[in-house]
């Protein structure tokens, strides 16, 4: 009859030597293990890589986003200036004018209460206080002027600071005086 077929057994593996020469060992460990390995390290530097292109585009929408705001901010500069100028200006006007109807109210006080002998020679207002110099024909006149003043509540801490008789008779003085609630 017909030849039997006779089945071939071939192995491919091989038997493991119980002593293995080293480059033997070194290169089982090197199939076994070190494809993980050479796969851990080629994932470590591909998302290495992508990183680098994520925080490259970044750095370049930063450095963008950076140019506009400072065309932004050179623009506004301009408006900015100008504001700032206008404020100072009007914080002038307002220290000015703020103090005119106090500055009014005191002369028109001077003016309704100093004897017609009475010259002032200078009048100087303060942020605080007034100071003047006034002559006055004779004591009398400046007698009235000084209780006018006192008796006014418009004034406190009123100070005499010089008083002089001159060869003429005149008197010549300087007050200084600290003016009260300029609301008043």
């Amino acid at each position: 009859m017909a030849q039997t077929k006779r089945k071939t057994d071939i192995n491919l593996v091989v038997l493991k030597v119980k002593e293995e020469s080293l480059s033997a060992q070194f290169l089982t460990w090197a199939l076994t293990y070190g494809r993980y390995i050479i796969i851990i390290i080629q994932i470590v530097v591909l998302s290495v890589f992508f990183m680098r292109f994520r925080l490259d585009r970044d750095r370049t929408d930063l450095k963008e986003s950076v140019g506009q705001k400072e065309a932004l901010i050179e623009s506004i500069s301009e408006v900015d200036a100008e504001v700032r100028r206008v404020q100072k200006s009007l914080g002038d006007i307002k220290s000015v004018t703020g103090n005119y109807d106090y500055v009014l109210k005191t002369v028109n006080f001077l003016e309704d209460n100093t004897p017609s002998d009475i010259s002032f020679t200078l009048l100087t207002f303060g942020k605080q206080g007034l100071r003047f110099t006034a002559v006055a024909d004779n004591l009398t006149s400046f007698n009235v002027l000084l209780k006018n003043i006192q008796d006014n509540k418009m004034f406190s801490e009123i100070q005499l600071e010089d008083l002089k008789r001159k060869a003429d008779g005149k008197v010549e003085f300087r007050v200084q005086a600290m003016l009260q609630d300029k609301k008043n």
